[in-house]
């Protein structure tokens, strides 16, 4: 039997929009389309296909009058950066599968992944199955498919071996982000929302395919110039070399693939790679949204007036502002990003500019 999971984080704070969905949200139960319904029994869907008309009407404003894909990938990454709060320095992601397999051992490489690139304080991935689909197993044992593949690539059997539990769609509020093993799964839980829930939780749920995606993960990459010279560079060299030698062969062959991918016989690849691109991209957004934070702390503590200002006083100013997004960089880090903006500001004064 799929159990509840037991958290061992504090649970996400949800927005206050959330809080004022949440008494039918979480009501809500996960169904499956069956051909005969048993009497007295009436199962209502919600159109997968009207959820996809208002999510890519959000994007369409990016995208130009012909379609393309790399401008549609980014524009989906922005929406789903933007609904992440990096202030809690830590996000919470939720893998969900319909077999009790995928989702374990893709959250057993992210931890891996994670540890490589010291972010086990940042990244807490989980799993659970969707138990209502007819491919779950009814025993929510680790399957030994599950085990084996978590042996060859070195993975934590404990954590691996844990039995099973069953999604939620409480979760969303309980979880940075959710991320779907293939195109069914998302699927599932959509139908499973209102339109309203629907709009308001959509940037949360990504596919992990989509973290296969260079132009997707690599949407707050520093070094965008390097990721079009070489778009796999970045998200090879968040592995170790173990895992990078299973992946680069591939790495091409993989880019930009549907969920098929994990059905195939390169599934280990691509599990590996997507798990990269899901480090990359969840790094670069805390980053990203630190560096925009700095930004505006400068703007909203020194005009062009306060260009003579010393950097001792600024940092001791900018300390008592917002200690928290201080701390985030190091004394190096600030000081040089205290420079540019000085500069920048008495370059407009040269430019004879109003303040």
């Amino acid at each position: 039997m799929y159990v509840s999971r037991k958290r061992t984080i504090h649970r996400r704070a949800g927005s206050a929009d959330a809080h004022i969905l949440k008494s039918k949200f979480y009501n809500s139960k996960l169904t499956f389309h069956q051909t005969t319904k048993p009497s007295g029994t009436m199962i209502r869907f919600y159109p997968y296909t009207a959820f996809l008309f208002l999510f890519l009407s959000t994007t369409v404003s990016a995208l130009s009058s012909s379609f393309s894909l790399p401008a549609f990938q980014r524009a989906c990454a922005i929406q789903t950066s933007e609904c992440l709060d990096a202030s809690r320095l830590h996000f919470q992601i939720l893998f969900v599968d319909d077999d009790n397999t995928q989702a374990r051992i893709a959250s057993c490489l992210l931890s891996r992944v994670a540890e490589y690139n010291d972010a086990l304080c940042i990244l807490f991935p989980f799993s659970s199955t969707i138990s209502s689909s007819p491919n779950a197993p009814l025993d929510a044992a680790a399957p030994s498919t599950a085990l084996q593949m978590c042996h060859s690539l070195g993975l934590c059997e404990t954590t691996c071996g844990e039995m099973g539990t069953s999604f939620h769609l409480s979760y969303f509020d309980e979880y940075d982000l959710i991320v779907a093993m293939n195109e069914d799964i998302r699927s599932a839980i959509f139908r499973s929302m209102t339109l309203e829930h629907q709009e308001h939780y959509g940037p949360k749920c990504r596919l992990l395919s989509e973290f296969l995606s260079p132009t997707f993960c690599g949407i707050n990459s520093k070094t965008k110039k390097d990721t079009e010279e070489n778009p796999y560079d970045v998200m090879l060299h968040t592995l170790d070399y173990e895992l990078r030698e299973k992946v680069a062969p591939l790495a091409d062959y993989l880019t930009d693939r549907s969920s098929n991918v994990f059905t195939t016989n390169e599934v280990e690849a691509a599990l590996i790679l997507a798990s990269a691109g899901l480090t990359r991209f969840c790094l670069d957004t805390i980053d990203a949204q630190f560096d925009a934070a700095f930004q505006v702390l400068l703007e909203n503590n020194f005009k062009k007036k306060d260009v003579e200002i010393s950097w001792e006083k600024a940092e001791e100013q900018l300390v008592r502002c917002n200690a928290s997004v201080m701390g985030y960089f190091s004394p190096a880090q600030r000081k040089r990003r205290f420079d540019c903006y000085m500069e920048e500001m008495r370059g407009l004064l040269q430019g004879g500019e109003e303040g």
